[in-house]
């Protein structure tokens, strides 16, 4: 007989095949209520480190002390993302524990520092050196400034005293506002709903598409002259830690499986670029003889057809008069054009070049 099931996920986020039992519903819950019982202290240290980097730009993002508010935003994961990923793990490894998943748990308390691309390596490594100052240890520092789908540093450091962990991660203001507009996207991809859903076999172009749409974000999250670029990468990044990638584009993906994604994401169809009409590009002047020319023949069509006994037809007319008016207005186009219709011309997209080198999975 399988035990009672005392949590499952939430169908609306797709993860209603995620569960856990009360025994281990009861080892998250008491491991949460740890990380909440130290968050007050971390809170007041991030607060300080962020003081202590403030030569380098530093932002804190959450903090909102200034409005008398105390805690700092997203700096304790919630009760209910915790135990999302505690049933993942178990789902993915069945012979792990739960007691096994939340002992290697790093990201209850996270916290997350900004620096501009031109300061980034030097405010990342000074936020290190006062967390050694403050009792903290180095885990782990993942580089994934190359990974296609998630660009940053994501560190974890533990207590010297109490053994407790906090996940830092280090962004510019582009990468985190990127991250943020993925978030339904890297929880879609990484959940499993897509491989619940479509099988094995039938995920990969699903998760592909979401890694895509993820990319794309990179990719025009700047503006210059105008136009979208790609987001800056920091320069000596490679100096905190090795780079590597650890999700690959397989191509482009097909418009089924993006609108598919698009929409277990609750994200928006894109926008279709309407053909401009005739009309629109027509001056005053234009527009008039248009209207002029079409009532003549109007009129000639209805006489004609009178003196014939027959209905009067100006449709077919006026589409010729269009036609025609058409076809010499686009040609007077052909060589007048201006940067802002090039403007609308289709570009390749650009995609970073991949490091192939496996990593481990990491935290958003």
């Amino acid at each position: 007989m399988s035990e009672q099931i005392a949590w499952r996920g939430s169908a609306e986020k797709g993860e209603s095949h995620l569960t856990l039992t009360a025994k281990d519903d009861a080892l998250v819950q008491a491991a949460w209520q740890r990380a909440e019982a130290v968050r007050p202290a971390f809170d007041t240290m991030m607060r300080e480190i962020r003081e202590q980097t403030n030569g380098q730009g530093s932002q804190l993002p959450g903090d909102k002390l200034s409005e008398g508010v105390a805690e700092i935003d997203y700096s304790l994961k919630t009760l209910e993302s915790l135990r999302g990923k505690v049933a993942r793990e178990l789902r993915s490894e069945p012979g792990s524990s739960a007691a096994d998943v939340l002992s290697d748990m790093k990201d209850l308390n996270r916290y997350t520092l900004l620096f501009e691309a031109q300061s980034y390596t030097h405010g990342v490594q000074e936020s290190f050196n006062q967390l050694r100052a403050h009792g903290f240890d180095e885990i782990k520092v993942q580089n994934t400034w190359t990974d296609p789908v998630y660009k940053g540093i994501n560190s974890a450091w533990e207590h010297r005293e109490s053994g407790q962990r906090i996940e830092l991660q280090l962004h510019t203001p582009d990468s985190f506002d990127v991250k943020m507009a993925n978030h339904k996207l890297f929880e879609l991809a990484r959940s499993g709903a897509l491989i619940e859903e479509f099988g094995p076999e039938g995920a990969p172009p699903y998760i592909d598409a979401a890694n895509q749409l993820m990319n794309d974000r990179y990719q025009t999250c700047r503006e210059v002259n105008g136009e979208k670029a790609p987001i800056v990468e920091p320069v000596g990044h490679e100096q905190l830690a090795k780079p590597f990638a650890r999700a690959e584009l397989l191509g482009t993906a097909q418009e089924q499986h993006l609108a598919a994604v698009r929409e277990r994401a609750g994200e928006p169809a894109p926008a279709v670029a309407q053909n401009t009409s005739v009309q629109q590009n027509m001056s005053v002047a234009q527009l008039a003889e248009l209207k002029g020319g079409v009532q003549a023949t109007q009129a000639k069509s209805a006489t004609a057809a009178q003196q014939s006994g027959q209905a009067a037809n100006p449709v077919a007319g006026v589409a010729r008069k269009r036609s025609a008016l058409g076809n010499a207005q686009s040609a007077g186009n052909t060589t007048t054009q201006g940067p802002a219709a090039q403007q609308n011309a289709a570009r390749p997209r650009q995609l970073p070049q991949q490091n192939n080198n496996a990593g481990p999975r990491r935290n958003h």
